[in-house]
């Protein structure tokens, strides 16, 4: 620079020129602008902020004291004797409700310690906690790991927000303002902050589905809150602040740092003393929280609670108007009471018997449910199952081959030939975590126990095995099975004797018969054994008088009769003969109810699972004390039908079967090729039935698995009767007894009925009154018969003797070969009285 006199003239010239002036004058408006501009954002920011702050507080969702009270609670089961069983939990609804009076103090201090040390002084916000919050994340680098949210801020935002919808900061942000907001009001309005803790308490996270500590302390500990110490209690505060890492159970270590500060932060503030932090710190908790988890055992639901729910759901709909989605969300997250009929112990104990191996020999077959997915080259997924896996086997093994396979080996390597001749065909891949294999024991088993009095369902066993799901196939309820020779007293010779004329002692010939088709029809003996009483053919389950007695009463009758005994599964194709033997379709539970009927004298019960439902405020919204009932036998009609019942335990299929002195009625039932088992039986007080087969149609290998069934229902149904009077039971008014021939089925006839060469054929037969018989027997007869020719003697027959003998109408078959008939030589035609030997 020039700083000589003549170098500061020009320089001064310059400045004072003209043009210089102007340049300056814009320069000093520039800068004026520059800073009314700033001045102007500035207000405008601000400006803008707080108007965007209002809208945030404009729009916040507005609330009370309602909003934040749980609303969703697990639905608990209580069995019969009003012992909590079973739990249903849908997602955010496995809780149980406490009253802050029931929630230990210790635990109430041990939350406030570790999440909102200040929670008695603030109004909602803790300010002093968001500054700690706000200086510990700038000075770590901006890792904000430390909360600043008050007990109230996060009762708030468990109930009203959804976290899960945030997609950025500035979601977040909006819903921290809105809550802290929302905070302050509720303060403000509640004005009571013992109950937004008790609200805080019973809303929480606290892992493995667990809302509430009331829900906590029973899963962890198994024992009421009222009941934790303060080891237990700081366990339960440990777990709020991330339910997943602090699971006691699944990360116990996590855990136990966090709950070390949580006893700390209690004697830091003055909630215990040093003893009682040094004794809860030395306390070896997850040890006890550990074992307590072990102990109990599945939350898959039992077969019982399967075919209780639905039943709680449909009445709901139907008696309440209620769509099946409130249906649904009621029963899982509506904190229900629902008082079930279910005898636990007898169900426990009838469980343990089917599921004893030893009872099957020690034996087993299984059956295959397969499935799995594939992506082909182009990304096309198909999906491949069991039945896919069944036709590649009868193409490989031929039309035998079946899904039961007689090892877990077996069923294994035949789905991995399937599998990979899948992948080879289609040159895919299988989809990770779409190969599904499920192994069902077989042969199968469903039992179902009922008091008959009440029509109240005590056990219900859909199946043997390891249950690995709830709401899968329950045999008991669902799965349609031909009742065999167990439909005959409900379906054919109770009707007979109810309405159509017929008693215990109409007898049928027990012969060859046939369908109109020419069909021969057999007896399970492949015997014959001619005259039968109802009450014979009955006991003995002979098949052919059970046909000849539905002909003579009619297939509507029978029907009618079945429907009224609530078997609700009839079809067309059930209005013909065979109906006799039990070609319809039925359930267990049906089968067992229709039984009831004949053990409640005559009267039908619509069978009960539940008695009660309440609601979470203590209201009866279900009331199912009143059984639903109607007539559908005469009380006579059902002493009958159970007095033949009890031959079948002295002279029928389960005379070997000890009931020791108890009077049981009962019947058994096997359908064409041996593919089902039923027994179905009563005594004083329940009724007990039992079906076992195979899944799928299959002969039951009995050489393998002997017959289990019988000691299983015989057992259970000792059981279930125990301490009531099980002695033969007194005949009702308007029963009457006669002395008659079972051959005839009319009044016996001294000399001739108790002297038949085969033995003595009289018996003394109960009748419902008007219905005895009043005339003789007409089918025996004393005549003289040779001894050579064994025709009719004539007054010339050298070699005769006299002998009593039956009449019969024909036996065009009896001497053949082909059928076998009881000293069929004694019965004889009125033709044949005429043919005689000189």
């Amino acid at each position: 620079m020039n700083y000589s006199s003549n170098g500061i003239k020009k320089k001064l010239n310059e400045i004072r020129s003209h043009k210089s002036k102007i340049e300056m004058t814009v320069l000093v408006y520039v800068f004026k602008g520059f800073i009314l501009l700033c001045l102007f954002g500035s207000v405008a920011l601000c400006c803008l902020g707080a108007g965007s702050l209002r809208a945030i507080i404009d729009t916040a969702p507005k609330i009370t004291l309602n909003d934040v009270t749980p609303s969703q609670y697990k639905t608990t089961i209580y069995d019969s004797a009003g012992k909590p069983i079973e739990t249903l939990v849908a997602s955010g609804a496995n809780r149980i409700y406490a009253t802050i009076d029931e929630i230990p103090v210790d635990l109430q201090h041990a939350f406030i310690a570790i999440e909102d040390e200040r929670f008695y002084q603030h109004n909602g916000i803790d300010a002093k906690g968001i500054m700690r919050a706000a200086y510990i994340g700038i000075s770590s680098g901006f890792n904000f790991t430390q909360g600043a949210s008050t007990l109230t801020q996060q009762l708030i935002k468990n109930s009203v927000f959804s976290v899960e919808n945030e997609n950025s900061l500035g979601d977040r942000l909006k819903r921290k303002i809105q809550e802290q907001y929302l905070a302050v009001n509720l303060e403000k309005d509640v004005n009571d902050k013992q109950l937004i803790l008790e609200n805080y308490l019973n809303i929480i996270n606290l892992g493995n589905n667990n809302l509430g500590v009331q829900s906590a302390a029973r899963n962890y500990f198994n024992k009421d809150v009222s009941q934790l110490n303060i080891s237990e209690c700081a366990v339960i505060a440990a777990i709020t602040q991330n339910p997943s890492y602090y699971n006691p159970v699944r990360y116990p270590e996590h855990n136990k740092e966090r709950r070390q500060l949580v006893l700390d932060n209690m004697l830091e503030q003055n909630y215990i003393t040093k003893e009682q932090h040094e004794e809860a710190v030395a306390d070896d908790v997850y040890a006890r929280i550990q074992n307590v988890h072990n102990s109990k055992g599945s939350s898959v639901y039992s077969y019982y609670t399967d075919a209780l729910i639905p039943e709680i759901m449909d009445d709901l709909m139907t008696q309440k108007g209620y769509s099946y989605t409130q249906a649904y969300n009621l029963v899982y997250r509506g904190g229900l009471s629902i008082y079930s009929c279910e005898d636990s112990k007898l169900q426990k104990y009838a469980e343990s018997l089917v599921n004893d191996p030893e009872r099957w020999n020690n034996e087993y077959e299984i059956l295959v449910s397969y499935h799995f997915q594939i992506r082909d080259d182009h990304g096309t997924l198909s999906s491949y199952n069991e039945n896919g896996m069944l036709e590649y086997m009868k193409k490989t093994k031929g039309d035998s081959a079946s899904l039961i396979f007689t090892s877990d080996e077996a069923a294994d390597e035949a789905c991995e030939k399937y599998k990979n001749y899948v992948l080879k065909k289609t040159g895919g891949t299988v989809v990770e975590g779409s190969e599904k294999k499920n192994y069902a024991l077989q042969p199968q088993i469903s039992m179902v126990v009922t008091e008959h009095g009440t029509g109240m369902v005590r056990v219900i066993i859909g199946g043997r095995g390891d249950k690995e799901e709830s709401m899968a196939l329950n045999r008991a309820t669902s799965s349609l099975r031909q009742p065999g020779s167990t439909i005959k007293p409900i379906g054919v010779y109770g009707p007979a004797l109810d309405s159509c004329g017929l008693n215990l002692a109409t007898v049928f010939d027990d012969a060859p018969f046939y369908y109109d088709n020419g069909q021969l029809v057999n007896n399970y003996d492949f015997r014959f054994k001619g005259y039968l009483t109802i009450r014979q053919s009955l006991a003995e389950s002979r098949n052919i008088g059970a046909l000849k007695t539905l002909q003579t009463i009619g297939i509507n009758t029978a029907i009618s009769y079945l429907e009224n005994l609530g078997i609700s599964t009839l079809t067309e194709k059930d209005y013909y003969l065979p109906l006799a033997l039990g070609t319809c379709n039925a359930t267990n539970l049906e089968m067992n109810a229709a039984y009831c009927a004949i053990a409640n004298k005559g009267q039908y019960i619509k069978p009960r699972l539940y008695t009660k439902v309440v609601d979470h405020d203590g209201n009866i919204i279900l009331d199912n004390t009143v059984p639903e009932t109607k007539q559908v036998f005469k009380e006579t009609t059902a002493y009958l039908i159970s007095s033949a019942m009890h031959s079948v335990t002295t002279i029928g299929a389960l005379k070997n079967q000890d009931f020791g002195d108890m009077y049981v009625c009962a019947k058994t039932g096997t359908t064409q090729n041996d593919y089902d088992k039923w027994g179905i039986g009563f005594s004083a007080k329940c009724t007990v039935s039992i079906w076992s087969g195979y899944d799928l149609n299959k002969v039951y290998n009995h050489s393998k698995y002997g017959t289990p069934y019988w000691s299983m229902w015989r057992n259970v149904l000792i059981k279930a009767n125990e301490g009531a009077d099980c002695s033969e039971p007194e005949p009702p008014a308007g029963i009457v007894k006669c002395t008659i021939c079972k051959d005839s089925g009319l009044l016996a006839v001294d000399g001739l009925c108790n002297a038949d060469p085969r033995g003595d054929r009289v018996t003394t037969e109960y009748f419902a009154e008007g219905q005895q018989p009043t005339s003789a027997c007409k089918v025996h007869t004393k005549v003289k018969i040779c001894n050579s020719t064994h025709l009719v003697a004539g007054e010339g027959c050298p070699h005769s003797k006299s002998t009593v003998i039956r009449i019969i109408k024909d036996k065009p078959s009896y001497n053949t070969k082909k059928f076998d008939v009881e000293d069929s030589y004694l019965a004889i035609t009125k033709e044949e009285l005429n043919n005689k030997c000189n």
